[in-house]
């Protein structure tokens, strides 16, 4: 739709420490992560593009943000995003 940002222009959007956390994601995990996070795919239209099913998807989602949130943490509390003391 017009005005809407796709997903490769709102990664270019991103500081370069989380894209540099997104990129050294396992492949499968980043997959997930950018298509539902990023160009805002269900996560039937993620389980038919990446060809698997829908708990797989569920999976790689949880556990490719769990990581990510992991990777970005210190960057986080620097820009005082989350505090110290945030549960990860």
């Amino acid at each position: 739709e017009p005005g809407e940002i796709s997903g490769s222009a709102m990664f270019e959007l991103l500081e370069d420490e989380v894209k540099e956390a997104i990129l050294s994601l396992p492949d499968d995990f980043r997959l997930a992560v950018i298509m539902a996070d990023l160009e805002d795919m269900s996560y039937k239209e993620i389980a038919d593009r990446m060809e698997c099913p829908l708990g797989t998807v569920m999976s790689r989602l949880y556990r490719g943000r769990k990581l990510l949130r992991e990777k970005v943490r210190d960057y986080a509390i620097e820009r005082r995003v989350i505090g110290e003391d945030a549960k990860d």
